[in-house]
């Protein structure tokens, strides 16, 4: 992903959010299970070698029918108890993209300073 990412490999957590209807029952089973975590999602730029972040959390919503579905919000939405929140449906690309447990790499960051310059916090986005 990036020069040192390994140094982080066990902060990885396995949501597959492809959207697609194979991945359907992995990723929302995931979802029910990182609920209420707070979660970091990463996405590699490979030409520069960086990598930028946004502190989250997933939501999994049952609508009137029954259905569920599952987004990213941001940490701070997350936390707000008025107006609005805005609900991200990312386009997940393993090559790309992880979600990291925010305590577990906030943690390894401290240990290793020279990695955290790498990481730049930016916007959340669906790709």
């Amino acid at each position: 992903m990036f020069p040192g990412a390994e140094h982080f490999d066990t902060c990885v957590v396995e949501l597959p959010l492809t959207y697609a209807k194979k991945d359907k029952e992995r990723y929302m089973q995931a979802a029910r299970f990182l609920e209420g975590e707070e979660l970091i999602y990463l996405t590699a730029i490979k030409k520069s070698g960086t990598a930028s972040y946004a502190r989250v959390f997933v939501v999994v919503e049952i609508a009137k029918d029954g259905s569920e579905s599952v987004h990213i919000q941001r940490a701070a939405d997350q936390m707000r108890t008025d107006g609005v929140k805005q609900a991200v449906f990312p386009k997940f690309t393993r090559s790309e993209q992880r979600f990291y447990n925010a305590t577990c790499l906030d943690a390894r960051s401290e240990r290793h300073a020279d990695l955290t310059a790498l990481l730049k916090e930016g916007p959340l986005e669906a790709k």
